[in-house]
């Protein structure tokens, strides 16, 4: 596995995880919240956060991979 296919897949990955991420958090600080900010504003930092986590993992999981072979 080369790393150009682990940024890839970690982009792809990564930006359907930041999209759930963001629609689930939007809907829990809209519901079930009282607070003073932006809700879009704090579901956007929650899925900027899983972006960087899955894209971060596929990238270290295709060098570890890379490594091994």
């Amino acid at each position: 596995m080369n790393l150009e296919l682990s940024v890839v897949l970690g982009l792809v990955f990564g930006a359907l995880a930041a999209a759930c991420a963001y629609v689930i958090s939007y809907g829990e600080y809209k519901r079930n919240w009282s607070f003073r900010g932006s809700a879009s504003r704090m579901a956007l930092r929650s899925a900027l956060v899983t972006f960087a986590f899955f894209f971060l993992a596929a990238v270290v999981f295709g060098l570890i991979i890379r490594l091994v072979v």
